[in-house]
């Protein structure tokens, strides 16, 4: 999962057709609980999707332009464009069903 700023943000849906974006802070348990989840599905989903993780204190213009509330966030892109956002802990199971989603929208 890579890390990104404000400044790598206008890049995003660049390289891949799916996108997840993870908006958290380090003061946030719940974030750091949902870390875990979000590598181990970076590392099943490989290239077909991209995930990158934004710190809210470091970037709070471009969380606040986007209706980032409460945190854990994640916003999932579609050829750059945000389609859906998902605030709060979700286990594994639950963000796989998201982004398959979004993969079947893309391929369809």
């Amino acid at each position: 999962m890579q890390a990104i700023t404000s400044k790598d943000f206008e890049h995003i849906g660049d390289d891949t057709a799916v996108t997840v974006v993870d908006f958290w802070a380090d003061w946030c348990g719940p974030c750091k609980m949902q870390t875990p989840v979000l590598e181990s599905l970076d590392e099943a989903y490989g290239d077909q999707v991209k995930f990158a993780s934004l710190d809210v204190d470091q970037n709070q213009e471009l969380a606040q332009s986007l209706g980032i509330m409460s945190i854990p966030s994640l916003v999932i892109f579609k050829n750059g464009m945000p389609t859906e956002k998902v605030v709060g802990f979700h286990p594994k199971a639950a963000l796989k069903k998201y982004i398959d989603e979004k993969l079947t929208e893309v391929s369809a």
